[in-house]
This record gives C-alpha cells, sequence and structure tokens, in this order.
C-alpha cells in the first residue's frame, strides 16, 4: 500500500464517549429532548438503543422505531437521529428537514485508508441511498455504510450546509448513467450552497464524488478515499473556489477532474489511475488552480491539462512528487502550465522533459525527493526551490478632475490571488477600498489598474498603497504613493443609481471649493422645467441627496448642476 493512507486517528468527541458510557450502563440520561432511536430488530453491535425497534414505540433510546423513514418522517427540524448497528432494507431514503442523521460509527473516520481502522464490523448498513434535494439544509449524515448497488446515488445533497463524513458507500458501477457514490448539486434553485465532505470510502461506482453546481460557497472535500470508478474517482464540474485536501484517489479511470477554477488541490495522493491523475479540462472557467504538495504515483498521466481553450489560464503546480508515471504532465493548452520545484523523480533535465510536452515550465525543479515531513499529509520537501512570488515594477498615483489613477505593473506572477487598494488620510491607518484579482502565473509584464472616485481628502496629501494576496494567504505590501487633490473649483464626480426609480433619491457626489448654495434643476427630454432645488454644499466631498419629482415622466430626464463657476447637466434615465 502507499505512504500516508493511514494517518488519521479515529476520532471520538467527549459527548460520544459519555454517551457510550452510558449506554454501557443502560442508562441514557444524556438523551436531548430533540434525539429520536431507530433499532433494525437486533441489539448485536448496538451502541444506542436496549430494546427492539417498533415503529410504534415513542422512538426512545429504550423504546426505538424501527425504520429509518419512519424516525426521520416522525421528526422536527433540528432532531438528531441515531441509528443502531444492523441492517436496514431502505431503499431510497428522502430527507426534508434539517436533521443530523448518525449511524453507529459515527465520529469514526471511514478514509483516507484503503481499510479504514475500526470500520467494517458493527456498521449501520443501509441498502439503499440517502436524498435530500432543493433547499434543504443544515443536514449531516455521518457514520454509516451505504450499499447501494447499480442505483444512481448513494448519498446526494443539495443543501446548505451539507455535512457528508465518515461514510462507506459501496456501488456496482453503471458507466452510461450519472451514478455517483457522494453528489452535489447546486444549479437548482440559483442560490448558494456549501459543502463539507470528509473522511468518506467511496468505491465501485461511475462518479466517487461529484460535484455539479453554480453558485457555491468554497466547500472543503477532504480525506476522503475513492477507487475503482470507472469514469472519475473526483469531479468536480461547474463547481470552483473548494480547498481539496488529503484525499486518495486510487486505481480508478481519472483520479480527480476539474472544469472550472480556483481551487487549492493539496497534500492528495493519486495513485494507479488507468488515464490521468489530474484532469484540468479546457473551459473559459478554468483558471487558478492550484495543485501543490501532492503525490502521483503511477498513473498513466499524472497531470492532463486537456480540450485546449485559449481562456484556461494561470493553471500551476508546485511542490508535488512525480514517482513511477508514464508520462509526468502532457499540456495541449496554448497557455504556460508552470511546474516549477517539483520532484521529477530525476535531477536530470533532460530525464525529466522526456515525461513532460507541451508548454511546461518546470526548471528550477527539486533536487531530491524526500518528504521531509511525514507527519503531514502530501508532499512536503525541504528545498531552496522558490517559486517566484509577484514582482512588482511600477506603482503610480495620478489626477483626473477629482478622481485618483492609480496604476501598477508586475514581472513576474506565481501564486498570486488579487491585490487590496488601501487608502490612508494620514500615512498611518490604511482602510481597503477596493480588489483587483491577479494573473496568478506571468512570467511577462502586466498592467494593472483602479480608479478611487470617491476621495475624501482635499488640499492635503491622500496615501495608497498595495497588499498583493497570495493563494497561500501571505501578504507582502507596496511602496507607498501619494497625490494632493485641490479644490479649485466645483465638479460633478457621479450621480447614482442611473437609471432611478420614479419618485426615488439620486445621489451626486459633488466637489466644492468652497462653503456654497447649489441650484439643481430637473428638465424633461424638450427642456422644459420640473422642479427646482437649492442645496448647501460644504468645501471638499458632498453628497447631495436629490428627490426624482413624481411628475417626472419615464425615459430619458436631464439633472442640471449649477455652482460658482460650473454648470454640468446629466441625462436621468427613470423607469
Amino acid at each position: 500500500m502507499i505512504k500516508k493512507l493511514h494517518k488519521l486517528k479515529p476520532r471520538f468527541s467527549c459527548a460520544r464517549n459519555l454517551l457510550m458510557a452510558s449506554i454501557g450502563m443502560f442508562t441514557f440520561n444524556l438523551a436531548n429532548a430533540g434525539d429520536i432511536f431507530v433499532n433494525d430488530g437486533s441489539l448485536i453491535g448496538d451502541v444506542f438503543t436496549t430494546a427492539i425497534g417498533n415503529d410504534a414505540n415513542p422512538g426512545t433510546a429504550g423504546a426505538p422505531y424501527a425504520t429509518i423513514q419512519f424516525a426521520i418522517n416522525a421528526s422536527v427540524a433540528g432532531d438528531v437521529i441515531y441509528i443502531d448497528a444492523g441492517t436496514y432494507l431502505s431503499g431510497d431514503l428522502f430527507v426534508t428537514k434539517s436533521l443530523s442523521l448518525r449511524g453507529a460509527k459515527f465520529g469514526i473516520p471511514a478514509g483516507p485508508a484503503n481499510v479504514p481502522v475500526n470500520r467494517g464490523t458493527n456498521e449501520t448498513v443501509i441498502q439503499g441511498s440517502i436524498y435530500y434535494g432543493q433547499s434543504r439544509d443544515n443536514i449531516s449524515v455521518d457514520g454509516f455504510t451505504l450499499n447501494v448497488g447499480t442505483a444512481l446515488r448513494g448519498i446526494e445533497a443539495r443543501g446548505l450546509n451539507s455535512v457528508i463524513i465518515n461514510n462507506i458507500l459501496t456501488g456496482t458501477a453503471t458507466p452510461l448513467v450519472q451514478q455517483a457514490g457522494i453528489s452535489t448539486r447546486a444549479n437548482s434553485p440559483l442560490r448558494l450552497h456549501s459543502y463539507t465532505i470528509s473522511n468518506n470510502n467511496v468505491r465501485g461506482f461511475r462518479f466517487g464524488i461529484y460535484m455539479d453546481g453554480n453558485l457555491e460557497n468554497p466547500s472543503e472535500i477532504s480525506y476522503n478515499y475513492v477507487t475503482q470508478c470507472v469514469t472519475e474517482g473526483y469531479d468536480f464540474t461547474a463547481s470552483n473556489g473548494h480547498h481539496i485536501k488529503a484525499n486518495v484517489s486510487e486505481n480508478n479511470s481519472q483520479g480527480m477532474v476539474f472544469t472550472e477554477g480556483a481551487n487549492l488541490v493539496d497534500q492528495n495522493t493519486i495513485i494507479g489511475n488507468a488515464l490521468i491523475g489530474i484532469r484540468l479540462a479546457g473551459t473559459p472557467q478554468l483558471f487558478g488552480n492550484l495543485l501543490v504538495n501532492n503525490f502521483f504515483i503511477n498513473n498513466g498521466t499524472a497531470i492532463g491539462l486537456t480540450d485546449p481553450n485559449p481562456s484556461a489560464i494561470n493553471n500551476q503546480a508546485n511542490f508535488n512528487s512525480f514517482t513511477g508515471n508514464v508520462f509526468n504532465i502532457i499540456n495541449s493548452h496554448t497557455a504556460n502550465f508552470n511546474a516549477q520545484c517539483n520532484w521529477y523523480n530525476s535531477t536530470d533535465a533532460s530525464v525529466i522533459a522526456a515525461q513532460l510536452n507541451g508548454n511546461i515550465n518546470f526548471n528550477p525543479f527539486l533536487t531530491d525527493g524526500i518528504d521531509s515531513d511525514p507527519a503531514l499529509d502530501g508532499f512536503q520537501p525541504t528545498t531552496s526551490c522558490t517559486v517566484l512570488p509577484i514582482i512588482l515594477s511600477d506603482f503610480s498615483a495620478s489626477l483626473k478632475n477629482y478622481d485618483v489613477l492609480l496604476k501598477w505593473q508586475t514581472v513576474s506572477e506565481v501564486n498570486s490571488s488579487h491585490f487590496i487598494i488601501e487608502r490612508s488620510l494620514d500615512n498611518q491607518l490604511y482602510t481597503g477600498i477596493g480588489r483587483v484579482d491577479a494573473k496568478g502565473f506571468s512570467d511577462t509584464k502586466v498592467n494593472y489598474n483602479f480608479t478611487d472616485n470617491k476621495p475624501v481628502n482635499f488640499d492635503k496629501p491622500t496615501y495608497y498603497r498595495l497588499s498583493m494576496i497570495d493563494r497561500d494567504g501571505s501578504i507582502k505590501k507596496s511602496k507607498i504613493v501619494s497625490v494632493v487633490l485641490k479644490t479649485n473649483g466645483s465638479y460633478v464626480q457621479q450621480v447614482y443609481p442611473n437609471p432611478v426609480k420614479s419618485a426615488g433619491v439620486l445621489t451626486t457626489d459633488f466637489i466644492s471649493n468652497s462653503v456654497q448654495t447649489v441650484q439643481v434643476t430637473f428638465t424633461n427630454a424638450i427642456g422644459q422645467v420640473i422642479r427646482s432645488y437649492k442645496l448647501q454644499a460644504l468645501k471638499g466631498a458632498n453628497e447631495l441627496k436629490i428627490s426624482v419629482p413624481a411628475q417626472a415622466a419615464p425615459g430619458i430626464n436631464f439633472l442640471q448642476v449649477r455652482a460658482e463657476g460650473f454648470v454640468k447637466q446629466i441625462p436621468v434615465y427613470i423607469h
């Protein structure tokens, strides 16, 4: 077997230890009012209940229900359902409210080991699947064994804060249908979803773990073991911004597949996958995936960048170990793939190059394959090899009317995430006023800009700096630049919202060179005056609130702002 598949130790919470102790003494003083219990008709291996189940019972530990779906239907949101050891011929279980389902092995990991410790006997075995659909939030499934057979799903979640942990799922692969051991689908309705999928053991499906969604919060998929899947072990379709950590994908057709971006893939073991270990399938959304500290062992191709798309950019792999693969990296994309600082099982550049194909930057590379910290998951090399961070060549500030134009340029980027633009009035306290996404990886000059169109300091310096954020969370500060905005005249920076609702309120950002009265006039499309206002402005920045006249007709109207030495007419669309 491979290194580091058994590094997790079984974890028991104090609450569970106390609960099990009370079970051993046949007392249930710790059972909460919202706890429901299920027993299959046998007391062998039971840890929660002390009696045979019957759906005529009240569902307590001493008088449990007999069937899981009955318990689900009898529960209310927030309940915890304890399903004791045994076999349940449940078919498809439908969860329609916020519940916690706990099997006899809840809290005991089933992954990322091939043969998990303390699992396999006295399990809560479900012959069937668990499904919770659209808008079914705050549901957890913990500590079960599911024998799924050829059914389409093992556990399928479509809700916010879905937790799927410590489960064993076994299926029989059905290659021509969308079958998955664990699946999450966030594509309907359009709302944010998030998932925790950890410490599961999945085998024998078309897809092992399948994430399909387009409005997901960042989720964590960690410490799972997936094997014997005929299409992919892990599939991340229309799914981005996740942390995929310390999983094992072994002996699948493909180990992991990604079609979108900004995923952090670290400390995983990708071993023995027949075609591709990790596949980055080219789409316009495939950008900024970072593969670090992973093991790639005995795969057909360790990393494959397929389906060329010009927008598939800034993906990279660093500090990984490649051993025994037929090819280490094949890149069919036109964008350069940054694969610096990896161990390629050789120190000979020509040997390394022979197992790479496409536009790949692999030099410098590591000089040894030693994992310096076996206690940590993944490949942790001791190395002087450095993936170059952002190199900032220029940062400047200039004025255009009363806007501040900030421009900067990088000559090299590796592992960059984004820039935070910070402003200060005293060069002591800085506040973030905007964000600009970084390129991610580039070995050419990249130009950036940001406009501060609401500066608040006049006739004295305003200071700006950049925080440069890498994907590993490290932060670097730029030099400080400053400008002085002179209130030499009056000026309208912007009027918003525009379009505006009838009888709504417009805000005019107005810079005044003195304390003065500002004349504001609404006219219609042919110049007829609808209403006039007189507003007071202070020297410097002002936000003038203007009520839209109710008699103004929908469509184009005009707002005229008149001040000392200044007149401006702004089209306003009313709807």
